[in-house]
This record gives C-alpha cells, structure tokens and sequence, in this order.
C-alpha cells in the first residue's frame, strides 16, 4: 500500500502539468529517429531492428534519469527529509516511483510506435512488441536500482548519467548485432542486461519460440538479479549511513 501511495503522489503531481506530455510523446522520435530512418533507408528490416534496441534502449535511459532524479526532486522540494523519516524504506520509495514511470513508459513507446508505423515502418505498431517492452522496462528498472545506490553513495556521479547511457547503449548493440564486436567488446556487453532484452525482443519480433529464447531468458534473469542484490545491499548500506550521519541535504 506504501508502494501504491508513492506512485499515486507521483501521479497527482505528473497529471498538473499537461504540456510535459506532449514533450514526453515528441522528445524519444527526435532523439533516436535519425538512427532509425538512416537504418531504415538500408533495409525496412534493419530499420526495426534498430527501432527494437532503441526503445529498449530508451526504457533503460527513462528509469536511469528516474531513479536519480527521485532523490534530487525530493531534495529540491524539501520532502527528502520527511520520507527518511517516515517508515518506508528507499527501496519502497523507489518501487513507488517506478510504477508510476511504467505509465509514462508505455505512453512515450506507444506514442513513439505511431509515429515511426506513420512513417512506413509497418510492424513497428505492434502490441505484442508493447508487451515484450514493458517486459523489457521492469529488468530495466531493476538495473536501475544499482545505479540509484551509486547515485546516493557517490552523489556527483550523477553527472556522467548521459555518458552512463551512451556506453550502455553502445555496448549492448542499439544499432548492431553484438556478435559483430570484437571479443572485448563483447565480454562486457553479455555483462549488460540491455544486450539481453535487445537480442529476445529482436528475436520475438522475427518468430522465435519460448524455446528459442530460453537460454537468452534465463542469463537476462540471473544477471539482473545479481545487480539488484548489489544493489538493494548498497541502498541499504546508504540508507543507513545518511540516517546515522545526518546527511539528506547534503548533496
């Protein structure tokens, strides 16, 4: 129910101001369009192949900025204190904050799913796609745990977030097929649990079975599981030490 009420807030606040939904719907066709209608001049092929990983890609960079900015928009308001005082802990607080980033996901996907289906990418508009990428989201989210420990164990990181997701991105192959990179590269991209969900849902979107995708599935899974554990340990460690210190406005 603490889960539910954060998200509720969260939406009360979201749901004021209208016009940020507008740039929510425009902002991801702006930012990855150019790669998806170069890839789409090649093949309509590659073109939604690029279309998946960017999404997919976009999902991770939405909750990456969501869980950082949970921390500095309730420093800024002054309510940071209040909920460290309160009983829930940081994990609920962000849980709360995730669901209510899940709506604005499936809105910016759907929205950006239109477009590029206007556009001539005829299967871009499809639900099952949508389904796999909320899927996809809540590993994400997950991932993103760790990032939001870092982010309050070594607040000044929060400035290379851009470059965070870049190398992500990069790395787990938005625009190609990681079997493609040298071994190095590579070695670090099966570390990353964007490469998973990209290479499934690239794999779904061209007929792949449950079978198909079962070993893919189940490395995505373990992989994401250990960031969460070392993650939910070093929120908790955090958590602790800014109780102990003091040190919530200290940013």
């Amino acid at each position: 129910m603490r889960i539910l009420a954060i998200a509720k807030k969260e939406a009360k606040i979201q749901l004021r101001y209208r016009i940020v939904w507008l740039n929510f719907a425009l902002t991801p066709f702006f930012i990855i369009s150019p790669w998806i209608l170069t890839a789409k001049s090649f093949s309509v092929e590659f073109g939604e192949a690029v279309l998946i990983g960017s999404l997919m890609w976009y999902w991770l960079n939405q909750y990456f900025f969501g869980v950082q900015e949970a921390f500095e928009e309730e420093r800024e308001e002054g309510t940071l204190v209040s909920i460290a005082l309160s009983p829930i802990s940081l994990l609920e607080f962000l849980t709360g904050k995730g669901l209510w980033m899940l709506v604005e996901c499936v809105y910016i996907t759907a929205v950006t799913m239109l477009i590029f289906w206007m556009l001539g990418i005829s299967q871009a508009l499809s639900l099952k796609m949508l389904l796999l990428y909320v899927v996809s989201g809540l590993y994400m989210f997950v991932f993103s745990i760790l990032w939001g420990a870092l982010i309050l164990w070594f607040r000044r990181i929060g400035g290379i977030n851009f470059i965070v997701q870049e190398v992500l991105g990069l790395t787990s192959g938005i625009t190609a097929d990681v079997s493609a990179y040298p071994k190095f590269i590579r070695f670090a991209a099966y570390a990353v649990p964007l490469t998973y969900t990209i290479k499934i849902g690239r794999m779904i979107f061209k007929g792949a079975s449950l079978g198909d995708i079962i070993k893919d599935l189940g490395i995505l899974t373990a992989v994401t599981i250990i960031y969460f554990i070392i993650g939910a340990l070093m929120l908790k460690k955090a958590e602790q030490k800014l109780r102990i210190y003091g040190e919530w406005e200290a940013w």
